[in-house]
C-alpha cells in the first residue's frame, strides 16, 4: 500500500512540526498524535490536507488509527507535483458545488433548478469559473423561503452554502471538505449508509482521480 504525507511548504508536519526529509526518520516509541510517524491511505487524504503532498516510504510495523496510519520510521519518496494552487482551488470549488447539490436536492420543491446548476457547474472538472456574489444571494434566498416553509433541513443546508461561498479564498481548503461533509451529514439518513462519510470518500475519489494516486 503507498502512503501520503501532507506537509507545509518547506517540508514540516503541520501539527508537529517535524521536518520531513529523504533520510529515515526514527521515533520507535509510538504514541498515536504524540509520537511516532504519521502518514495517512488515499481515503484519509480529505482530512489532512495542507501546502504540500508527498508520497512516504514507512518501516517497521504500520498501524491504522481511524483516519491516519503510524510507524515508527518513515522518509519521503515522491512529491505529488499535481497537488498544486490549481488543483487546491478546483477541490475548493467542487466542495461548495457538492454543498449546492446537497442544497439543490433538500429544496426541490423550493427551487426552480437553479442550485442545480450551480452545483453542476461548480463540480464540473472543466469549469474554471470561481463562484459570486450571486451564487450567494440564491443561497441566501433559498434559505429564507425554506424557513418561511418550515423547511428546516433544507434551510440549515443551504446556510451552510452561504458559509462556504464566504469561506472561499478566506480559509484553507480542508475546512471546505469539512463543510461539504457536514452538509451531507445535515440530510436525513441514508438507507445506503452514514453520508458524512460518503462524501468524504467522494472528496478522497476526486482527489485519487486528480492527482493520479493510487
Amino acid at each position: 500500500m503507498r502512503y501520503y504525507k501532507f506537509l507545509t511548504r518547506g517540508g514540516a508536519g503541520p501539527f508537529s512540526g517535524k521536518h520531513w526529509t529523504t533520510d529515515w526518520l526514527h521515533e520507535p516509541d509510538i504514541v498515536p498524535c504524540e509520537r511516532g510517524l504519521h502518514a495517512c491511505r488515499v481515503t484519509d487524504l480529505p482530512y489532512w490536507l495542507h501546502e504540500e503532498l508527498w508520497q512516504v516510504e514507512l518501516d517497521g510495523p504500520v498501524t491504522v488509527i481511524g483516519r491516519k496510519v503510524l510507524a515508527p520510521r518513515g522518509r519521503l519518496s515522491v512529491r505529488v507535483d499535481a497537488w498544486d494552487a490549481g488543483a487546491a482551488e478546483s477541490f475548493a470549488r467542487s466542495c461548495i458545488g457538492r454543498v449546492a447539490s446537497h442544497a439543490a436536492y433538500e429544496c426541490s420543491e423550493l427551487d426552480d433548478g437553479s442550485l442545480r446548476d450551480v452545483a453542476q457547474h461548480l463540480t464540473d472538472p472543466q469549469s474554471s469559473t470561481w463562484v459570486t456574489a450571486d451564487v450567494r444571494e440564491l443561497a441566501l434566498n433559498r434559505q429564507e423561503a425554506a424557513a418561511r416553509a418550515g423547511r428546516l433541513i433544507a434551510a440549515r443546508v443551504c446556510g451552510l452554502l452561504v458559509d462556504a461561498v464566504d469561506m472561499a479564498g478566506e480559509y484553507p481548503v480542508a475546512a471546505l471538505g469539512y463543510v461539504a461533509a457536514r452538509a451531507a451529514q445535515t440530510r436525513p439518513p441514508s438507507a445506503e449508509g452514514d453520508r458524512y462519510d460518503a462524501e468524504r470518500r467522494w472528496q478522497a475519489a476526486w482527489l485519487s482521480e486528480r492527482l493520479e494516486l493510487s
